[in-house]
């Protein structure tokens, strides 16, 4: 009797494995059995075969959902067509999930719809904040909100910076501004405009010291470094806009100094081929008037 049931266990657990072997089987090439299918039947009857299939709505897979998956495909061999209808069918399938949408922004993108494209990008975004996965959520994030900020242009309000200036650097002695020296400054910008670079030597054409300048899209901040000429490292910071218009920018820097917390307003007026760019102090003061002040003049 024991040895029937011994038996019996055994027999029924090679059936589920077996049974799980087959659905493996079933479903771990369904991407390339969707496309093959695109390619004998066409698109539409696909999708009416794939709602047939047991892995529609299973676990979602993120990236490896068998939709999103044939979508590029199709999207790099061209049919738009075809691939629309998949990203907007892996939506209809899960509907609360961030990629599906996210997927659909780069499809639109190709289409050369910018408009819903962005639309469908921010319903990424808000999306991914209810994802539970945090690698996944960072991945998600940083997909979908640095194509937005391409697409709306963030990251772009510092890049009338470049250039070559003449440069005069000032500071401030109980109330009176005074000179402490000049020099000039270079910014450039790589091909895709999204790091400005600033190279700065001193009258005599020495060099001082270098600044970058890069947007997070992710925190909507600017991150800077400064590399100076004295060997001690690179010196970061974070800038976050406050105001932009054409006269005028205000923007926040914070940075740590000696272990402690420090806050700056910069205040950059233009006027035609000059920048006046004043830094007030916020770390322990109010702010009002500023510390120190850089006179920017093109050089043509």
């Amino acid at each position: 009797m024991r040895m029937k049931s011994i038996t019996k266990v055994m027999m029924s657990l090679m059936l589920l494995f077996c049974m799980s072997f087959a659905v493996a089987q079933e479903t771990g090439n369904v991407p390339e059995k969707l496309y093959n299918d695109y390619k004998q039947n066409g698109i539409d009857k696909t999708l009416k075969n794939y709602d047939k299939n047991p892995v529609k709505g299973n676990e979602y897979t993120f990236l490896s959902e068998p939709l999103n998956v044939l979508g590029y495909r199709l999207m790099s061999e061209g049919d738009l067509e075809a691939a629309e209808k998949v990203f907007l069918a892996q939506i209809d399938e899960y509907p609360n999930e961030a990629n599906p949408y996210d997927s659909y922004a780069d499809l639109l993108m190709e289409k050369g719809d910018e408009e819903k494209a962005k639309k469908h990008y921010q319903k990424a975004i808000e999306l991914s904040a209810t994802m539970e996965d945090l690698e996944e959520k960072a991945q998600m994030l940083e997909a979908s909100k640095t194509k937005l900020a391409k697409l709306e242009g963030a990251g772009t309000e510092l890049q009338f910076l470049e250039g070559k200036w003449a440069m005069q650097n000032f500071g401030y002695q109980d109330g009176k501004k005074t000179l402490r020296n000049e020099g000039n400054v270079q910014f450039t910008t790589n091909e895709n405009k999204t790091v400005l670079t600033g190279t700065l030597h001193n009258k005599a054409g020495d060099y001082i010291g270098t600044r970058i300048i890069t947007y997070d899209a992710i925190d909507e901040e600017y991150d800077m470094v400064w590399i100076g000429n004295s060997l001690t490292g690179i010196d970061p910071s974070t800038i976050k806009i406050e105001k932009s218009s054409p006269q005028e920018i205000v923007m926040i820097e914070k940075f740590e100094e000696d272990g402690k917390k420090r806050k700056v307003k910069h205040v950059l007026k233009k006027k035609s081929d000059e920048i006046a760019w004043e830094i007030h102090d916020l770390s322990n003061t109010d702010g009002n008037n500023p510390v120190a002040e850089m006179n920017f003049k093109k050089n043509n």
